[in-house]
């Protein structure tokens, strides 16, 4: 395959939902410092980002009608669109799985489904995950209503590929870490919170093994999935094939932050069919160009020290 520039994105029009949350500003931010236009689609409803850029417009978006998102993106006219909006929560109440289908699946549908109607030249790339098998390679496996939702949607992304030549790419996408990350649910920052306020961490027992994937290396892959050639696969993995523990990478943490304050590790805060997969990174890296470039130790030190730089003195 022809190397893919995904730095110089000058002649790019790029629109992207989602882009208030913690992989949306890096995406956005990452587009707009290599020169691509963005418009963020957005619910009225939903925080607008907070770059200031001539390149960046904001457009509302009715994620519960595949028509009416279908005009506004012959509207906006851009060249690919990364679909980021979610719901991503790792609970198993009844609640979640509503909202988890609401949002991830229907939005998601709608959005694939306007785009084949009024812009089918346009890629698509929506983020999936890791969190389930590829029901389109191996037997469905899944841990969450988010798992659930997540599989849905790439077997409904992989069909409309398959049987319409759907301009679609689905990104199956690992643990995602590092800067700027708000949730205060996830892993990462809620140790690194923690622990730098003198606090012990409370996490489950952190035996369930992972693929941890730096935030950048998350945007280069969606820029790379948006670049790729129209007949290209239905979907690509964006890990780096690596496996590592929740409890090790909380070690790795308190290492790199110092202190005597414990985390407790408790098996009463573990779930119940929790998932241990890896990206196909080998795969991907012959087929597509691309790969993870930034290591474990090194995305949590980069990570540790953004919030050390913006700690109160």
């Amino acid at each position: 395959m022809m190397p893919i520039d995904t730095q110089d994105l000058r002649d790019l029009h790029i629109a992207v939902t989602g882009a208030s949350g913690f992989l949306g500003r890096h995406l956005v931010r990452t587009l707009l410092r290599r020169g691509a236009r963005v418009t963020t689609l957005v619910r009225p409803e939903s925080d607008r980002i907070g770059t200031a850029a001539a390149r960046l417009a904001s457009v509302p978006i009715d994620f519960g009608d595949a028509a009416k998102i279908g005009r506004t993106l012959k509207r906006v006219g851009a060249t690919q669109i990364v679909h980021l909006a979610g719901f991503a929560n790792a609970d198993r109440s009844v609640d979640s799985i509503s909202r988890s289908l609401e949002i991830n699946l229907v939005a998601g549908m709608h959005t694939v489904l306007g785009a084949m109607d009024t812009v089918p030249e346009t890629r698509v790339v929506v983020s999936g995950s890791l969190e389930a098998a590829n029901p389109w390679k191996e037997p469905l496996a899944l841990g969450s209503p988010y798992g659930m939702s997540k599989a849905m949607l790439e077997v409904l992304t992989g069909a409309l590929h398959q049987f319409y030549e759907v301009n679609v790419v689905n990104a199956r996408i690992g643990m995602v870490y590092g800067p700027d990350d708000h949730n205060s649910h996830r892993l990462v920052p809620s140790v690194i919170a923690a622990l730098m306020t003198g606090r012990s961490p409370r996490t489950g027992s952190g035996r369930r093994l992972c693929d941890w994937i730096y935030v950048d290396d998350v945007v280069d892959a969606l820029i790379h999935a948006s670049l790729m050639p129209r007949d290209w696969a239905a979907s690509m993995d964006v890990g780096t094939g690596k496996l590592t523990a929740i409890r090790d990478v909380a070690l790795m943490i308190h290492h790199e932050i110092g202190g005597s304050v414990p985390i407790e590790f408790t098996d009463e805060l573990d779930r119940p069919h929790e998932q241990e997969r890896s990206a196909d990174a080998e795969t991907v890296a012959t087929l597509t160009g691309w790969r993870a470039r930034i290591d474990l130790a090194d995305g949590i030190a980069r990570t540790v020290r953004w919030h050390r730089d913006r700690r109160p003195q």
